[in-house]
């Protein structure tokens, strides 16, 4: 029980900290813009990406923290709970979006390096990888609640 209000309370900090970065995200393009006069173009698509890119990230600490809770009520183990999931999931992949598009605005504004490059990549396959990992654990969900529902049936 202790691990479960933990990790509320964390999941509860790194959301404010995310409000937060979200509120700081507009100085810090700000004084990029400055930094760089020859990317200044570039500053309000990435911005726009940057804040979008936040708030998938928000919404997914919000899926995650109605899942703990569920859990922390017993209550896991229904159908509501295959929402979250699925709102989980999408966030993941709209952030591998997201990195795309980026990239694409990056490529275009020839701001980029193959570093960046790189790690635009790698990120994105990431996002992916635990998007079909959240499938598959959802799947595993699924079965439990239909075992569950049997088991209702049979006492």
């Amino acid at each position: 029980m202790s691990l479960i209000v933990a990790t509320e309370a964390l999941l509860g900090v790194m959301f404010v900290v995310g409000l937060g970065a979200v509120s700081l995200l507009p100085g810090f393009a700000t004084a990029l813009g400055a930094e760089f006069p020859e990317f200044a173009g570039l500053r309000g698509p990435l911005l726009a990406l940057g804040i979008t890119f936040m708030v998938v990230g928000l919404i997914a600490l919000a899926m995650l923290a109605l899942l703990v809770c569920r859990i922390y009520t017993g209550s896991v183990l229904e159908r509501r709970s295959l929402v979250w999931v699925d709102v989980l999931v999408g966030a993941f992949v709209f952030a591998a979006v997201l990195i795309v598009v980026g990239f694409v605005v990056i490529s275009i504004g020839q701001a980029g390096s193959l570093f960046l490059a790189i790690i635009q990549v790698l990120t994105c396959l990431s996002f992916v990888v635990v998007a079909c990992v959240t499938l598959v654990l959802r799947t595993l969900l699924n079965s439990a609640i239909g075992m569950r529902a049997e088991l209702a049936a049979v006492v």
